[in-house]
């Protein structure tokens, strides 16, 4: 490396055209094209989130099932329906179907490998 001077130089390619620039287009290429690694792993998070997806759902309609059970034959609620406790309730069970789901889902998976 040179500190300190004058010099002169033919510039003989720019851009494109250099050593950096081909290596540049060639990483490009290699980046559109994903590894069978990469597939794997997008399939798999595919698999885990439809799985998680149908876990909180499921959840959900297992509670809603047994409130509305236990509703009917009066195992948990003596009184009649008050939308003010009861849709409070049925939000409860929403909000851990959702939890359920966001648990599942493993985040940090694809940026763990790249």
């Amino acid at each position: 490396f040179v500190q300190e001077g004058e010099g002169r130089m033919i510039v003989l390619a720019v851009g494109a055209n250099t050593y950096q620039g081909l290596m540049e287009e060639k990483m490009k290429e290699d980046e559109s094209e994903k590894s069978v690694l990469q597939q794997k792993l997008d399939d798999m998070t595919d698999l885990i989130t439809k799985v998680g997806a149908g876990a909180g759902a499921l959840t959900v309609a297992v509670l809603l099932v047994r409130f509305a059970l236990a509703f009917y034959q009066g195992a948990c609620c003596k009184e009649s329906w008050d939308h003010a406790v009861h849709w409070v309730e049925a939000l409860r069970f929403l909000v851990v179907g959702v939890t359920v789901f966001v648990v599942a889902v493993p985040e940090g998976l694809p940026l763990a490998v790249t």
